[in-house]
């Protein structure tokens, strides 16, 4: 079902902050509480809204990117290895000249440099690019 201009602005409440009341999102939106309910209920059912999450602070520390190339293509190989590492948030098959990209958090420099050691050991390895991130502009999770 498509989302209509009340189901997106309860969206975007939600993830700017899911712990409002949904009478006071009612009141941001023009709709009774009991509609509001609904909506959402609505909404979780369809898998528009698959979960509320606590987000801890990552004030310090380090974030990168990691980008992974194999010759020959073998992103089944390494699953059971990135599953292995902690720090590693996401891990997206992608299209294009890339294989696989890896979201990484870890608290330190020193603990990335070994994460990445660790992947020069991995199978049909062909190539590996570290984007570091300097600032955080974006973060609706």
């Amino acid at each position: 079902m498509v989302l209509d201009r009340f189901d997106q602005h309860i969206l975007a409440l939600l993830v700017e902050d899911a712990r409002q009341s949904v009478s006071e999102i009612g009141r941001k939106v023009s709709l009774s509480r009991s509609a509001v309910t609904d909506r959402i209920k609505r909404m979780e059912e369809q898998g528009h809204i698959t979960g509320y999450h606590a987000h801890i602070s990552k004030e310090e520390g380090v974030t990168a990117y990691i980008a992974l190339t194999f010759r020959p293509l073998s992103c089944e190989l390494v699953l059971p290895l990135i599953g292995e590492i902690p720090e590693i948030k996401l891990a997206h098959s992608i299209s294009g000249d890339l294989d696989l990209m890896l979201l990484v958090q870890t608290p330190s420099m020193d603990r990335l440099n070994e994460i990445r050691e660790k992947m020069e050991g991995w199978p049909n390895l062909h190539k590996v690019v570290t984007h570091m991130c300097l600032a955080k502009r974006l973060d609706r999770w």
